[in-house]
């Protein structure tokens, strides 16, 4: 009888521990519908870091005119007015010459190009080209002309603001902000600065344009 009142005792044990297991195992698995709000909420996180660096790329794309030096001088009647299109014939980046730009803004001021020493530790910069007058300031009280030492006052580069810096050639002309898609098939918009030497109507230029915007010379054309 006691041997049978055992017997019953550790079947009814071996249940209830059996029924806990169970139980905990369930609670261990209740988290995984947990774990799909965390993902949902990380997916929320990388749209949000998407708009907002959208939001700066606007920005960013805009960024270039903002800069424009106080007092700069619209120029009254430019060879390529706004809203109007010319072929880049200069080469300051990758991809730029012969691509088709639409004219941003048109203005009349000296251009200089400056060597100089980045703050950021890079590389010492050569005859960098454009600044315009407002871009940079003298060390003296004297016109800035070839050779002039300068303070750099505008940061179209990282390392540029307040760089110092010699002035390498000096022209007074008309330049311009435009807007490109260059031969790699990068949009490059309100580029700062190309003086008009460096654009050409389509009827002048050598390069044969796209409908995408892009250049290719027409020298080169039959070779590729």
């Amino acid at each position: 009888m006691d041997s049978k009142l055992l017997l019953v005792t550790m079947t009814l044990l071996s249940v209830l521990l059996l029924s806990a297991c169970g139980w905990g195992d369930k609670e261990k698995n209740e988290p995984t519908e947990a774990g799909a709000d965390v993902t949902n909420n990380l997916e929320g996180t990388d749209k949000q870091v998407g708009e907002e660096a959208a939001e700066e790329s606007v920005e960013h794309a805009g960024h270039a005119e903002g800069q424009l030096p106080e007092g700069l001088k619209e120029a009254e009647n430019p060879r390529f007015p706004v809203g109007s299109t010319a072929v880049i014939n200069a080469s300051h980046t990758d991809g730029m010459e012969g691509a088709m730009a639409t004219i941003k803004g048109a203005y009349e001021t000296t251009v200089y190009s400056v060597s100089y020493k980045p703050t950021n530790g890079d590389e010492f910069e050569e005859n960098h080209r454009w600044f315009v007058e407002g871009e940079i300031s003298g060390m003296d009280d004297e016109k800035i002309d070839v050779g002039s030492d300068v303070i750099i006052n505008v940061n179209h580069l990282d390392g540029m603001q307040g760089a110092e810096g010699s002035v390498d050639t000096v022209e007074d002309t008309t330049v311009y902000v435009v807007d490109y898609t260059n031969s790699l098939g990068e949009t490059v918009t309100n580029h700062l600065w190309l003086k008009e030497s460096e654009l050409e109507t389509e009827e002048e230029s050598d390069y044969d344009t796209d409908w995408d915007g892009n250049s290719d010379s027409g020298s080169n054309s039959d070779s590729q």
